[in-house]
């Protein structure tokens, strides 16, 4: 259960933070 749900926040995160990778960059944001 709670695996199940660390995966879920895990994925979704990620794909969030992907998500704004590109703007990030394109603003002239560092990355990590």
């Amino acid at each position: 259960g709670a695996a199940l749900v660390f995966a879920a926040g895990f994925a979704n995160s990620s794909v969030i933070h992907d998500a704004a990778h590109d703007t990030r960059h394109s603003t002239g944001f560092p990355c990590h």
